[in-house]
């Protein structure tokens, strides 16, 4: 197990205690949104990490260890460690990994990054209490546009690289 001392008696741990996956720091607020109503009481005052696995049921896990939410304490499904559609990849815009297939099926491309960047501008996004990752989609969503314009046959291009950090709506 990954583990990190923050004190002479601590042990935190930051890897998902299921599948063992890196976790990635969320806020409670992204909790507060998105558990189901009947299970907000067991939100904790900790360190909240979500796991992205997507063979993992585990949602989000505490730094402490012991106490962690499931995709059905949530009130959205997550996208990402789901394997039937519809798969939510954008929660802000309600894309979806099947959209973003289809339309690089039906075009060639995909047009999902531009309309994500656009609403971005607009300053419309909610990515914190919408998204379960609790941070913008851009970094999730440009890997799925370059996988499905590999399995089409079509070249990466510029628009579906990198990880999106400087297009985010929250930095």
């Amino acid at each position: 197990m990954n583990t990190i001392k923050t004190g002479p008696d601590s042990n935190q741990t930051t890897q998902c205690p299921s599948c063992g996956r890196e976790g990635k720091a969320v806020k409670a607020t992204t909790l507060h949104s998105l558990v189901r109503a009947d299970r907000q009481d067991r939100i904790r005052d900790s360190k909240y990490l979500f796991c992205g696995s997507q063979g993992c049921d585990i949602v989000y896990f505490t730094k402490e260890g012991g106490h962690a939410f499931y995709k059905e304490d949530l009130t959205v499904r997550v996208g990402i460690k789901e394997e039937s559609p519809p798969r939510p990849i954008c929660y802000c815009f309600n894309h979806s990994v099947e959209e973003i297939f289809d339309e690089v099926r039906r075009t060639g491309r995909s047009t999902v990054i531009d309309d994500i960047k656009s609403h971005i501008k607009s300053d419309v996004c909610s990515c914190e209490v919408k998204n379960p990752q609790g941070s913008c989609c851009l970094s999730t969503v440009k890997p799925f546009v370059n996988e499905a314009l590999r399995q089409f046959g079509k070249e990466v291009n510029e628009q579906a690289s990198g990880t999106g950090h400087k297009d985010c709506c929250k930095p």
